[in-house]
């Protein structure tokens, strides 16, 4: 198992890796959780989906296990700016304007993590060894992108799987519920900034195809 980091920089070398990436989101947000999201040819994407996002693919070679995206918070691509952000602007009708306590951050130093899965073809326990790998990869992409905090929106009940990996999770915002799950936005931080503060696990780390 393994952790790649995903730009559109390196698309050149991860390409193959990406689209394996949009591959399982599309089964595990839409297949899995019936998510009425955008999607082509069995690959999920969104207006998100742009040159300023850095992806995380956990991966035994092509096989997707798990990973996420983070989005800089001062991100622009025409009128879209980052998920939250766009939900208080009134721009996603499927979320409220109130998903935030406070004004939505436009900080170098903030970025949002969106389209967090682990795959539902795991057991248990590979579950949680991606988890730990996840966590071991935010902090090295918190160190290498100067972030200091994250803003997320997730399921309650994925966030307290979350808290399991070195990740810290503080609401950021009410509770409501999206396609039958309870959701809550959460400020999250690495508690560790190094990877080996966080929990081992049997992987090769992150490797930077750029």
């Amino acid at each position: 198992m393994q952790s790649t980091e995903i730009t559109f920089d390196n698309l050149g070398e991860t390409g193959d890796l990406f689209t394996a990436l949009l591959r399982a989101r599309y089964h595990h947000f839409i297949m899995v959780r019936g998510w009425p999201m955008p999607n082509v040819r069995g690959l999920e994407f969104d207006q998100y989906d742009t040159p300023e996002s850095v992806y995380c693919a956990i991966h035994d070679e092509a096989s997707v296990q798990g990973g996420f995206r983070i989005t800089p918070t001062t991100a622009r691509c025409m009128n879209s700016t980052y998920m939250l952000r766009d939900a208080q602007r009134g721009l996603l009708p499927d979320l409220p304007r109130d998903v935030l306590d406070t004004e939505a951050p436009q900080d170098p130093h903030i970025w949002e993590v969106s389209r967090v899965f682990v795959s539902d073809r795991l057991k248990s326990r590979e579950r949680m060894l991606v988890r730990h790998a996840m966590g071991r990869s935010f902090a090295q992409l918190s160190q290498k992108w100067r972030i200091n905090a994250f803003l997320c929106l997730t399921s309650v009940t994925s966030a307290l799987l979350t808290r399991r990996s070195g990740l810290e999770l503080t609401p950021a915002g009410p509770r409501f519920d999206a396609a039958g799950e309870i959701c809550q936005a959460y400020h999250l931080k690495v508690r560790s900034r190094t990877p080996e503060g966080l929990p081992q696990m049997r992987a090769e780390g992150m490797r930077n195809a750029g």
